[in-house]
């Protein structure tokens, strides 16, 4: 929600402004300038991306409002349940939950170990999944930078038309102030749209996405411990080693910290 109050505060910095030299605030009203503004960074982006990809970057907005996010001290509390299962029943008794685990990538990592795959292999076939998810959630964050990025430009160019337009009618110099006037509000919805939506949405977007990915690296730790065989309390012991106070991951070691610390847990077993 505080994205969402920073675009709305985006706007009245704007309107205030304009109200604060008593402009009216039609001046900033035009119906041309939107046309070529949002057509033609609309257009580039269809260009850029295809119809899928820029339809899923507009998917994104929602992320917004709720921004999606693995409940991993849940996560954590289910692996560990599983485990006691497992080790009691054997791997196939988790068919039984397998059904109840709403996360794709989740219910994927479980099916692994339903299957018996090694491992030595699971980490290698979620991390080839996991970064393939990655790049789908970073689509968004990519088409609102490119429209960021072009939109500015875009404005430039309603202004030239426009003040193309004003010189074709230089016999009319009472009109001159307010074409000229008119022609620069193309510029300003390029720039305000590039640096108060397009480009703060997407960097938004790309910081969502990396928490997901570093939430995955947790997952598949879960994965793999449950795949060895760890008892739940030596799982709960490893996996919490990665999280914060708040239950965020913690950013995301190195890989011979990871390997450490699976070895000594491996000898504590």
């Amino acid at each position: 929600m505080t994205s969402l109050l920073g675009l709305l505060c985006g706007f009245l910095v704007i309107i205030g402004g304009a109200l604060s030299d008593s402009d009216p605030l039609s001046s900033l009203c035009s119906l041309t300038a939107v046309i070529i503004v949002i057509g033609g960074s609309f257009a580039a982006l269809l260009t850029q991306f295809g119809i899928a990809r820029v339809l899923t970057g507009m998917q994104g907005i929602f992320w917004l409002a709720n921004p999606p996010k693995t409940d991993l001290r849940k996560f954590i509390e289910q692996v560990a349940e599983w485990s006691s299962l497992a080790r009691s029943q054997g791997t196939l008794a988790l068919e039984n939950v397998v059904g109840d685990v709403k996360d794709p990538f989740q219910k994927q990592g479980l099916q692994m170990i339903i299957d018996n795959t090694s491992p030595e292999d699971l980490p290698a076939i979620l991390g080839i999944l996991a970064e393939n998810t990655g790049r789908i959630q970073e689509t968004p964050a990519e088409v609102w930078e490119a429209a960021g990025g072009y939109s500015p430009t875009i404005g430039v160019m309603g202004a030239v038309l426009g003040l193309i337009h004003v010189m074709m009618r230089l016999d009319h110099p009472e009109e001159l102030g307010q074409g000229i006037a008119t022609a620069f509000v193309a510029t300003i919805y390029g720039v305000g749209f590039a640096n108060l939506i397009a480009l703060p949405l997407g960097n938004r977007l790309k910081y969502l996405a990396h928490e997901l990915e570093r939430e995955r690296h947790v997952v598949i730790q879960g994965f793999v411990l449950l795949a060895e065989g760890k008892p739940g309390i030596l799982i709960r012991q490893n996996l919490q080693s990665f999280l914060t106070d708040a239950g965020k991951p913690k950013p995301k070691p190195k890989a011979d910290a990871a390997d450490d610390r699976v070895a000594a847990t491996e000898q504590a077993a």
